[in-house]
């Protein structure tokens, strides 16, 4: 009886442990700054999320000035101005801008919507508002002021003829909305929820140590092993269960806005926190099969000890 209350103690633990660790680094990706600036603004697996930018800025000017002819022509030139912006002096603190302005905005959208919730006020499960939208107002400015300097170039011989003032004007003209997450996966309260119970990561994993060291207990001396490899297998298993379950998200995404023009933008967006998200979940599987192995060894000990 006791070591099978240790097994159910250990599958807890493991379970609130992953909890736990999951919350921790998704906690520092929300609500700090330098995480997002070090994934999405520099290195190798952010190059193809700032890659997708242009055509996601030249599709910021559609219907800008209702005339079609004008539209087009602006688009395109856009579109070619943003294709070279990447390169620009400017470009890094205007992209750096605007992921932080996307992520303050989002936890804006939160906040307001906790206030919301707090206030008795409740959500349809189709509703969209706690979705991330991505602010690119920073670099549609940059965009716009390369162009015009390009066009006052162009006509500085000319006569009477002035260069033009661009500007898209509203945060709806400057932003792209996303699918994240999908409301199939998370509804807008759930993710009101989620975000909350994230920050407490501290005291989770406080509680997954306590709980622990209470398995450890209440196992008989020479079955203590089963609460490591328990703990351990528990651990790895709900690491590839939160692997796939980003695989989950991931496609429902992509099928969502299969049809949107900023398709690009969104799955290099997917793609760049994946190749981040990888690395740390293939370390919290190693360590916990590596602590089910000492499981195993603990009980191959056990039972020569029996035996002699």
């Amino acid at each position: 009886m006791r070591n099978f209350l240790a097994v159910i103690l250990a599958i807890i633990a493991g379970i609130t442990a992953s909890f736990g660790l999951v919350s921790w680094k998704l906690s520092e990706l929300i609500h700090q700054p330098e995480p997002i600036q070090a994934i999405l603004g520099s290195g190798p697996g952010a190059e193809e999320f700032k890659a997708a930018v242009p055509g996601a800025v030249g599709n910021l000017a559609t219907d800008t000035t209702g005339i079609a002819v004008v539209d087009d022509a602006l688009k395109q030139a856009i579109s070619e101005v943003s294709a070279r912006i990447v390169s620009h002096e400017e470009f890094d603190a205007a992209w750096s801008e605007s992921l932080e302005q996307t992520r303050l905005g989002w936890l804006d959208d939160i906040t307001g919507l906790r206030e919301r919730l707090e206030a008795g006020e409740s959500f349809p499960e189709n509703s969209t508002e706690a979705q991330l939208v991505l602010q690119l107002g920073p670099v549609t400015d940059l965009t716009l002021s390369m162009i015009e300097d390009a066009v006052a170039e162009a006509t500085a011989d000319l006569p009477g003829v002035e260069a033009p003032s661009l500007q898209l004007d509203g945060e709806s003209e400057t932003s792209v909305a996303t699918s994240i997450p999908p409301v199939s996966f998370l509804t807008a309260e759930q993710v009101v929820i989620v975000e909350e119970v994230m920050t407490l990561w501290p005291a989770t994993l406080a509680l997954a140590a306590m709980i622990f060291v209470m398995a450890l207990v209440v196992a008989s001396w020479g079955s203590r092993w089963i609460v490591w490899l328990v703990t351990g297998l528990v651990s790895a298993v709900c690491g590839a269960a939160a692997k796939l379950g980003y695989m989950w998200m991931q496609n429902i995404v992509l099928q969502r806005t299969e049809d949107d023009p900023n398709l690009i933008l969104v799955r290099a967006l997917l793609d760049t926190v994946e190749s981040w998200a990888n690395p740390q979940l293939l370390v919290m599987v190693a360590v916990a099969i590596g602590m089910a192995l000492l499981g195993i060894l603990g009980g191959f000990i056990s039972a020569n000890r029996r035996r002699s």
